[in-house]
């Protein structure tokens, strides 16, 4: 699984079609999706506008972007604001139908700029950089690999779950034909068939789930 993140200085940003947002956003970070495919996207976001802007402003800035609810406002010392909507930008479009890839929580828009982080396969992710490059040309690109212990520090797989799915991949369980059976792979990690191949399951579903779906896990759970 490969991670990049493309950045853009906001002295780009003024040549694309997210050059309003840059009067009325501060500080911004995508917390996950609650809707995603090819019709239609929906996500959470953590706002903080500049002085004397908010929701109404972001939603009336662009045609892509639209505010369907306030979950929550600035209280106390916290300045932000958490709200759901939709958007239809052609970047994330893309994003949401090559399949394969997800929009990695804590992408943001600060200070600097926007930082747009995917995790996913690299032919789906080659795919996403090639068309923001035709887009708006990102000022930095940087790529990471993410290993076992990156998916367990996010909750996506259990340290006994990595530590079955290591064993079945060396052992000979994925395969074809499969070089170990299943009674045999228990009898390896001590543990009874019915608990290796629930762990087998639960971690197939949440790594086919992050790359098909593209959504987050926690926000499942």
């Amino acid at each position: 699984m490969r991670e990049v993140t493309m950045f853009w200085r906001h002295e780009r940003l003024h040549l694309s079609n997210v050059a309003p947002l840059i009067k009325i956003i501060d500080w911004a970070m995508h917390m996950g999706y609650l809707e995603r495919n090819s019709d239609r996207i929906r996500f959470m976001i953590r706002v903080i506008f500049k002085e004397g802007k908010g929701p109404d402003d972001l939603d009336a800035a662009t045609d892509f972007l639209e505010i369907e609810e306030v979950l929550a406002e600035p209280i106390g010392g916290d300045s932000a604001y958490i709200l759901v909507a939709r958007i239809n930008h052609p970047l994330s479009q893309l994003s949401a139908r090559v399949g394969k890839l997800t929009i990695k929580v804590g992408s943001r828009w600060d200070s600097e700029g926007i930082h747009y982080t995917m995790r996913g396969s690299t032919l789906s992710i080659r795919i996403v950089v090639t068309a923001a490059r035709l887009m708006l040309r990102p000022d930095r690109i940087s790529a990471t690999s993410v290993s076992p212990d990156d998916l367990i520090k996010e909750d996506l797989l259990s340290e006994r779950q990595v530590e079955v799915l290591t064993a079945a991949l060396e052992l000979g369980w994925y395969e074809v034909p499969r070089r170990i059976t299943l009674a045999d792979l228990s009898k390896h990690l001590d543990l009874g068939r019915s608990t290796v191949s629930e762990h087998l399951v639960r971690a197939e579903s949440s790594i086919i789930r992050q790359f098909i779906d593209g959504e987050t896990t926690w926000m499942d759970e």
